[in-house]
């Protein structure tokens, strides 16, 4: 698989698990949050209800309500409606605040400021010892009376204060259940009278309404009834409350949910771009402290391959190219071996000639200046050939390119070889298909064919032949040199045209070989956009051949 699509992959990957955690986190956390709202919504309303009852029971009255409703409100951050048993709103406190209603979120609680009648076990057995077991007993009735003048003096004592706008005293409940207020206070703006006044006229219509229980067999859950009944018609009548859900904003319902998933987000970002930062650049600090290396002079270096995709590619051109320098470099301490041999032995020729005439040692005669000056032309011929080497692999040779007929400077190079081909015995012929046009530098070519066909002479036996072929072959032109001479062994064939190679040294210097003409020759028909190849069996004979494209 493509890095590129490696590392999208990766961060595809990595976006849609983000995404995703991203989404069941805020979920999650929400779904929480909402819970936990209404928990907390739930734990309110009991609280709500306990303070809006405490009040009726201690204002006696629902006058002022809105202020604790506001209160609460604020408080719980979230909405309170109040409405009676018909659906008439008392109080509400998006109304109070003047804005928009919410909803609310739950069935309504009932708030019932009426208290309920509880009597002793002590008092139920002493009513009546044969009735104990049904709460029978006349001392009940009396007791139901008092209990309801004693709760109408203090609701209407606690109405009258808070029609003044005085804060009302702390209620308590008596034994039998019943709030009761210290209506016996010293500034009590008169209400405490009015209070008292006002409950003994009711009182005897109290045990009027109550009288009913007598002929139960059960008095006490009927007088029980009957005090509610009859406190109802002087207690603030029930209502019902609505709450609506806790105002948590985006910043409590969202924010804290999105801190979470965020950060875990965050967290796996981290981690995905850490592997793939790793990825990336562990193979790219190897390429560096290799190339480090390789810059320091070890042309030995390798890096490790990272497999097929863009950094495995890069890996492997970095030790091809590392290999290719190593392999220039080994070449270069090479040559400068070979032209320093192959210098060496002409030059001590020269000196070991010119030290022997200087000491008198040899006579001087034409036959020694004729053999010192073909030392110095081979001298001369090595430089020549390194200078073309060198400007052929450099790009810098210099070409003359027209199209002439490469058939007609076949056969010129057979006749400009035939004498040196008849004093070695050797037979050469030339067989050329037509009419062969190419674009090319005449003379590199025939530099070229004079190279392969003094070489085939060279290694060829008296008595042996060297053919000449020009031929058209799939969009191409090839020429062969064919020799039936020795032939190059197996293992020499990678190193034919390697610098200062020869088969045969010792036989190729002593008739003027340098060792560069076939590196010379394959680079000017690669200038040519063809190629020179070599075919060769042991024993039997080589063939050069060489293609050049048509024009």
């Amino acid at each position: 698989m493509s890095f590129r699509f490696r590392v999208f992959g990766l961060v595809l990957l990595v976006a849609v698990i983000a995404i995703g955690v991203t989404a069941w986190l805020s979920i999650r956390l929400t779904a929480l949050q909402i819970a936990e709202s209404q928990q907390t919504a739930t734990r309110n309303e009991v609280a709500t209800v306990r303070e809006i009852r405490e009040y009726a029971v201690r204002h006696g009255t629902w006058a002022g309500i809105d202020n604790l409703v506001r209160r609460l409100s604020n408080t719980n951050q979230q909405r309170i409606r109040l409405t009676n048993l018909y659906g008439q709103v008392t109080v509400d406190s998006d109304h109070l605040a003047n804005r928009q209603a919410r909803k609310v979120v739950a069935a309504p609680a009932l708030i019932d400021p009426r208290p309920t009648l509880t009597f002793p076990q002590k008092l139920l057995s002493a009513a009546d010892p044969e009735r104990a077991k049904t709460g029978g007993g006349g001392r009940l009735e009396p007791v139901t009376a008092s209990a309801i003048a004693q709760y109408r003096r203090t609701v209407l004592f606690a109405r009258c204060l808070t029609n003044q706008y005085v804060q009302p005293p702390p209620v308590a409940p008596d034994e039998y259940g019943i709030p009761v207020a210290n209506v016996h206070l010293a500034d009590d703006h008169g209400c405490g009278e009015e209070a008292k006044a006002s409950a003994a006229q009711d009182q005897q219509g109290d045990l009027a309404f109550i009288s009913g229980c007598r002929s139960e067999d059960q008095p006490a859950p009927c007088l029980t009834r009957s005090f509610g009944e009859r406190v109802a018609t002087f207690t603030p009548e029930p209502l019902l409350l609505y709450l609506g859900a806790v105002a948590d904003d985006a910043t409590n319902l969202i924010s804290r949910p999105g801190l979470i998933a965020g950060g875990g987000v965050l967290i796996l970002v981290i981690l995905g771009t850490a592997v793939i930062a790793r990825h990336v650049s562990l193979p790219v600090r190897d390429l560096t402290a290799a190339s480090r290396r390789l810059a320091d002079g070890h042309l030995d270096t390798r890096v490790r391959s990272g497999g097929r995709d863009e950094l495995g590619q890069l890996s492997d051109s970095f030790n091809r190219m590392a290999a290719a320098l190593e392999a220039s470099e080994q070449a270069q301490r090479r040559l400068v071996a070979s032209v320093a041999h192959e210098l060496r032995t002409p030059l001590s020729n020269l000196l070991g000639y010119l030290e022997a005439l200087q000491d008198g040692l040899v006579a001087p005669s034409r036959e020694l200046f004729a053999s010192l000056h073909d030392e110095a032309e081979l001298q001369r011929r090595i430089l020549d050939d390194l200078q073309d080497l060198t400007l052929a692999e450099a790009g810098h040779l210099t070409y003359r390119r027209s199209v002439f007929d490469l058939a007609d400077l076949v056969d010129i190079a057979r006749v400009a070889h035939l004498a040196v081909a008849e004093a070695a015995g050797v037979r050469l012929t030339a067989e050329t298909a037509g009419p062969l046009p190419v674009h090319a530098d005449h003379d590199r070519l025939r530099q070229v064919l004079g190279n392969l066909i003094g070489n085939a002479i060279r290694y060829t036996d008296r008595g042996g032949h060297v053919s000449l072929r020009a031929f058209p072959d799939a969009g191409h032109i090839t020429v062969e040199v064919r020799d039936t001479g020795c032939g190059i062994a197996p293992a020499d064939v990678p190193f034919v045209f390697q610098r200062f190679w020869r088969a045969d040294p010792a036989r190729d210097r002593a008739t003027g070989g340098s060792g560069l003409g076939l590196t010379i020759a394959r680079q000017i028909v690669r200038d040519h956009a063809g190629d020179l190849t070599v075919e060769s069996t042991l024993g039997e004979g080589s063939t050069f051949r060489f293609t050049l494209p048509r024009p």
